[in-house]
């Protein structure tokens, strides 16, 4: 089922209409719609800053004028850092960047001064990305980052090249314009998205430069499981090349469990080797322990990430696509037909002397700038040195009292809001950064079936999210906003604080109190 403009553009109208319904109700506002973290991490930002000052002073150190800085040189440069930071007070970001750089240099057997020149000209940004794609130590921090937090083993099938794009939804947007323009999906061909889903993900495909059509894989709802036991069977369609998945979810926030990922793995290793999965993990460092697609089928996935839940940089738009070295993608491209060779040649053929070769990785790079500006494609190297100090802060000991810390908040609060609607949680492996409460159920449990009855014959889904906004001040959103089932209402558990969770919840049980009055 496509999701055309008009219903994204009623979508955003109708939580507009929700926002300002709560701020003419005259009570306190509780925005728990959009999935902003209402929270900071502060040791690889502090870390990030201290690089940069010291990056600063030894340009101007080595500068042959007082007009500005040079770039100071390799020799020396890691313990001039490391005698820097000895000096410097606690509480700086230094014992953090300290941890950090001599980290990847025992895990990752980094050159000492090769790996801290890198950062400094990178935070400097001294020049161009090189290559675009991504710096050099940067990309395998990315590497190591990718094997720990999907799941995943150390070894040749989980080894990916990595691309830093401007946050996920730029990932998203590239991925999908190269699977069209290289012809992997083409007309009369569908994509497969797991639903309930962020609504512009199920437009994308459909918009008229990209053209698919679109076949929805419909997540259980309420369960402590994400999928129910033949919910993956549409994909032995051939039609579908692409299967598009948020994992853990958006708005269930549940992961796909162990069962599901086996079912996957024997559906396309049996049925649909040419499958391509893209998946969209920006919620899974959320999970203990997750393993999720890439763990167990690497080669058919098109990996991408954002920091912007995980480690509260949604202002900084950092993300990254991965794609493994011996991809189901670059398989396809190699087989395609000499017409369709030659057509990509003659598009190619300015950013590659051997089109035929060209990494479908790479062709992302290019389609990013519309090839023509390919040799000025990246993300700036500041920006990548901000996403390497997060993911070395999930990589290292050091990290796991933020990562721990987050998860216990994220439950405390779902904890809260369910014991204050009366309910139990659903379970299962979550990452907790959503909750989505159903109108109907809580009416059912405090009033019976009989309420429920009247409230979906007197009311539209909607008006359950405009009247939590106007009798209490509290935003959410609507399950239909995310193509879920009508009378769910979707709170960002990230957005909010554990007291507010449960004024939350008081304000739905108050909600339904005065229905089962108003309905009698």
């Amino acid at each position: 089922m496509a999701v055309e403009g008009e219903a994204v553009a009623a979508a955003y109208a109708l939580q507009s209409r929700i926002a300002a319904a709560a701020r003419m109700s005259g009570h306190r506002i509780v925005d728990a719609g959009r999935g902003q973290p209402n929270w900071t991490v502060t040791e690889p930002r502090a870390a990030f800053f201290r690089l940069g000052l010291f990056a600063t002073s030894e340009a101007e150190r080595n500068s042959t004028t007082h007009v500005w800085g040079e770039m100071p040189p390799i020799a020396g440069i890691h313990e001039r850092l490391l005698s820097t930071l000895d000096a410097d007070q606690p509480g700086q970001g230094s014992a953090f960047l300290r941890s950090a750089v001599q980290f990847a240099i025992a895990e990752l057997g980094f050159d000492p001064d090769a790996w801290v020149h890198e950062l400094v000209r990178s935070v400097l940004g001294f020049g161009y990305p090189s290559p675009n794609r991504m710096q050099p130590h940067l990309e395998k921090v990315a590497q190591r980052y990718i094997v720990g937090f999907t799941g995943s083993t150390l070894d040749d099938d989980h080894r990916f090249d990595v691309f830093a794009t401007e946050g996920g939804a730029a990932a998203m947007t590239y991925i999908f314009t190269t699977l069209q323009v290289n012809g992997i999906v083409g007309p009369g061909d569908a994509v497969a998205v797991a639903t309930p889903t962020y609504t512009p993900y199920l437009q994308i495909p459909t918009l008229q430069r990209i053209g698919f059509s679109v076949v929805e894989i419909k997540a259980a709802s309420h369960q402590a499981y994400r999928f129910d036991e033949r919910a993956l069977e549409a994909l032995r369609d051939p039609r579908i090349k692409v299967f598009f998945l948020i994992n853990p979810g958006n708005p269930d926030s549940r992961a796909v469990t162990p069962e599901r990922l086996g079912d996957l793995v024997a559906l396309v290793e049996r049925d649909r080797p040419d499958l391509l999965i893209v998946n969209d993990t920006a919620y899974a460092t959320f999970v203990e322990n997750f393993r999720g697609v890439t763990a167990v089928l690497p080669h058919n996935v098109i990996l991408l990430h954002s920091f912007s839940k995980g480690y509260a940089a949604t202002g900084n738009r950092l993300g990254f696509i991965a794609v493994n070295h011996d991809s189901v993608a670059d398989r396809l491209l190699t087989a395609m037909p000499a017409e369709a060779k030659e057509r990509l040649r003659m598009r190619y053929q300015a950013a590659s002397n051997d089109v035929d070769r060209m990494p479908f990785i790479q062709r992302l790079l290019v389609d990013s700038r519309e090839v023509a500006l390919h040799n000025i494609a990246g993300l700036g190297t500041p920006d990548q040195v901000q996403m390497t100090l997060f993911e070395l802060a999930y990589l290292m000991p050091e990290g796991a009292t933020y990562v721990t810390g987050a998860r216990a908040q994220l439950q405390a609060r779902l904890g809260a809001l369910y014991e204050g609607l009366g309910m139990a949680a659903p379970g299962g492996r979550d990452s907790h950064y959503y909750g989505m409460v159903d109108i109907t159920t809580v009416a059912r449990i405090r009033h019976g079936e009989e309420l429920v009855e009247r409230i979906t014959r007197a009311m539209a889904p909607e008006e359950v999210a405009l009247r939590l906004a106007s009798d209490s001040g509290v935003i959410v959103q609507t399950g239909a906003s995310f193509q879920g089932e009508p009378w769910d209402v979707r709170l960002s558990l990230a957005s909010i604080t554990q007291d507010e969770a449960r004024l939350i919840a008081r304000a739905f049980v108050q909600l339904v109190d005065r229905l089962a009055d108003e309905l009698s």
